[in-house]
């Protein structure tokens, strides 16, 4: 069976289905630049799309940027660095990037840090170096720093 093409989206019916989907939940100007192309919407249109979408406020690249930090640190556990690398490739621009990170409260930071080496611990013998440098990697790997990743293999080693 066949099935019916659908008619390409209009400019205002694109402004209208963004504008929704900001409205549940953050989104970023490349996001909705992204869906919109997958919509078969000119570059013309995508951008007119988006500065409509930017004055009525549905797109605020700080407030995402801010979320967004917010969010992976307290749900995925994951560090600044890791953060600030899929920001960047969603072109927040890098003033924004930093303040969000500054923006990152330190006891979430740091039960982020310990929700993320926790698990991984319990399958290794922090009593042998080799164990040790697998979890200062895997810390790494999730996006925290060098010095924070060592504190914190310290910290589990004392426990």
């Amino acid at each position: 069976m066949a099935y019916a093409k659908t008619k390409p989206l209009t400019r205002d019916e694109a402004v209208l289905r963004m504008a929704g989907l900001c409205a549940r939940s953050e989104q970023c100007a490349s996001e909705i630049a992204r869906k919109l192309r997958a919509k078969g919407l000119s570059s013309a249109e995508i951008a007119s799309v988006v500065d409509e979408l930017r004055e009525r406020n549905f797109i605020d690249e700080a407030r995402y940027a801010r979320s967004f930090a917010r969010d992976k640190v307290r749900f995925s556990a994951w560090g600044r660095r890791k953060i600030r690398m899929h920001l960047l490739s969603r072109r927040i621009p890098e003033s924004l990037v930093a303040e969000a990170l500054d923006a990152i409260d330190g006891e979430d930071y740091a039960s982020a840090v310990a929700r993320a080496a926790r698990p991984k611990a319990a399958s290794l013998d922090l009593s042998l170096y080799d164990d040790r440098l697998r979890l200062y990697r895997y810390l790494l790997l999730r996006g925290f720093e060098s010095d924070v990743a060592k504190d914190e293999v310290r910290r589990l080693m004392t426990q």
